[in-house]
């Protein structure tokens, strides 16, 4: 490599500065490599990644890590060339392959590496690049994300990484999209005795590295998104169970807490958990990674989906919900984000939304519907209204988890269900997982699968033999809610969906109407819904919220304070 290749994109200053490991001002993270999921460049196309192989030290005293990551690459198309990308902040030591040093230029965060031979289609070729230096240190993690250097309260090292946004590179050299999972990923974690490391996937083996470290190797066997491999380092202890799968498989469940907590993990995996495995085995299908295995580790942030090893940090905090909440969310990422992955950052509210109302739903099948109503007004009461949550064109990370894919996402589902009905509901939703509606005999391993917006739509129109696409275009593709311009008198009522608010789109929305206490559901003809009343009659439009549509107890576009 020409060492001229090396600054640019790191300064000579900020490489001294890292191998000296002296205190200097963070580096700002590095836009190539700070917003995970962008469009694959065209050496990129080329190749598909089959297997990663992290070798990886972690130094807690000096917040540095140092690695040796090897990817095998099938390639698509002839190519002299792939491509991977690395933080800049990061020193590469060596980019070889078949112990051959490789040249490659190195453009901010995207390391285009060539092989010295053209490789035809069909073949593969593995690539080892070798690196060092200090991580992006998360500002706000999970939500601002990268590396967590923190504390116990007995003052041990307790790291974590979450890199939803932000990608695998900030870390270990990957693609980083989520469109090119590996198929399986091998993760060795050295790090000093007394701490445990702990990652996705299944322990093989734990070694001693020297007088005073210790290797724990991990096998990952199942294919992932990148930005779901997470490291969390700790004074864990491993609290090991196993519940039988709807499927019949007998399923481990991992909890790695700190040793402080074990007894509270343990009841939280016997209150909690195991009713929530339930819950979604009983309307989605079989957890999907029987053959790894369920696992959660605490960690010094809130909590992220990282596949097969959740992160958990609410400090086991029971909700007013009557359930741990964060552990049911991140739980359902299983299925919505890792089984099922959106095909693009537009589709982003199919993890989120998705995820979100599978809270309400686990209220109403465990408390009932006053508990899936107040789960749904609070819900409500936080939506912002201010971008549409499926947006078209080339986008950000930022921009595809607006906070609204939460809520309003939830909402969208919430009206859907109403109106098609449970049965049909939890069939469509299964086959957005599976592919198939009976999933209860599903056997391990279970194919993830890529979903977008209109495949979700096209399942529900099949299904029902309806098109609802009017419902998605209203909800999904824009920002303003519905309106309803009511119009009463003492003998009539008179109910209209505002033209203005739909932006000219059809909204062939009915409407519950309780009149005297007695409900009935009316259907729009011509535009409008006329019902006659008599002098008294108490009427309440919608008494029990089912239509998603705007109310003036939330604003009409809530800015960000």
């Amino acid at each position: 490599m020409q060492v001229t290749q090396l600054f640019k994109s790191v300064s000579a200053v900020a490489i001294t500065a890292i191998l000296a490991g002296c205190s200097v001002k963070p580096l700002p993270l590095d836009p190539s490599v700070g917003d995970t999921g962008q469009p694959l460049s065209a050496v990129a196309l080329k190749s598909d990644v089959q297997f990663y192989d992290l070798s990886l030290e972690v130094f807690p005293d000096d917040k540095r890590i140092k690695g040796v990551s090897k990817t095998q690459f099938k390639m698509l198309s002839a190519s002299q060339f792939v491509e991977l990308k690395l933080d800049s902040r990061f020193l590469i030591t060596a980019i070889t392959s078949d112990d051959k040093t490789l040249n490659y230029t190195r453009n901010a965060g995207v390391l285009n590496i060539d092989l010295g031979k053209q490789y035809p289609a069909g073949s593969t070729v593995s690539v080892a690049v070798a690196y060092e230096g200090n991580p992006h240190i998360a500002k706000n993690a999970p939500w601002d994300g990268g590396f967590v250097f923190a504390e116990t309260e007995s003052g041990e090292p307790w790291i974590a990484t979450a890199v939803q946004g932000e990608g695998c590179d900030l870390f270990w050299p990957c693609k980083d999209h989520f469109a090119d999972k590996a198929d399986s990923m091998r993760i060795r974690l050295t790090v000093p005795n007394g701490l445990s490391a702990v990652t996705n996937g299944v322990l093989q083996s734990v070694k001693p590295v020297g007088a005073n470290k210790q290797q724990f190797d991990w096998l990952l066997s199942v294919p992932a998104s990148d930005y779901n491999i997470a490291l969390n380092i700790g004074p864990y202890q491993r609290i090991e169970r196993s519940y039988t799968s709807i499927n019949g498989t007998e399923v481990p469940i991992e909890f790695w807490a700190l040793a402080k907590h074990t007894q509270q993990a343990s009841m939280l995996i016997e209150q909690d958990l195991r009713s929530q495995v339930a819950f979604f085995e009983r309307f989605l299908g079989p957890y999907p990674w029987g053959n790894d295995k369920l696992g959660f580790v605490e960690t010094p942030h809130l909590g992220m989906e990282h596949q097969t090893i959740n992160a958990y940090g609410k400090k086991y905090k029971r909700d007013a919900g009557g359930y741990d909440w964060l552990l049911q969310h991140e739980l359902a990422h299983e299925w919505f984000g890792n089984l099922m992955t959106h095909e693009k950052l537009n589709d982003a509210w199919l993890h989120e939304g998705f995820g979100s109302y599978m809270q309400p739903s686990y209220s109403l099948y465990k408390f009932g519907e006053a508990a899936y109503n107040h789960s749904m007004y609070k819900s409500y009461l936080g939506l912002k209204n201010c971008k549409a949550i499926v947006l078209d064109g080339d986008i950000t990370s930022d921009q595809a988890f607006n906070p609204d894919i939460y809520g309003k996402g939830s909402w969208t589902l919430h009206t859907l269900r109403w109106l098609i009905g449970d049965e049909l509901f939890w069939q469509a939703t299964r086959e957005l997982l599976y592919g198939v509606n009976d999933t209860k005999q599903l056997a391990y391993p279970i194919s993830p699968r890529y979903r977008n917006t209109d495949e979700f739509i096209a399942i529900v129109n099949r299904l029902t033999a309806k098109d609802y696409s009017w419902l998605f275009d209203v909800y999904l593709k824009q920002a303003q809610l519905p309106e309803l311009d009511v119009i009463q008198s003492a003998n009539s009522l008179t109910l209209k969906w505002n033209k203005d608010s739909l932006q000219g789109k059809p909204f062939p929305m009915p409407v519950p109407v309780q009149i005297n206490g007695s409900l009935q559901t009316y259907s729009v003809e011509n535009g409008e819904i006329s019902i006659a009343l008599k002098a008294g009659d108490h009427v309440v439009i919608d008494p029990n919220m089912k239509v998603f549509r705007y109310l003036p107890i939330i604003d009409k576009c809530k800015t960000e304070q």
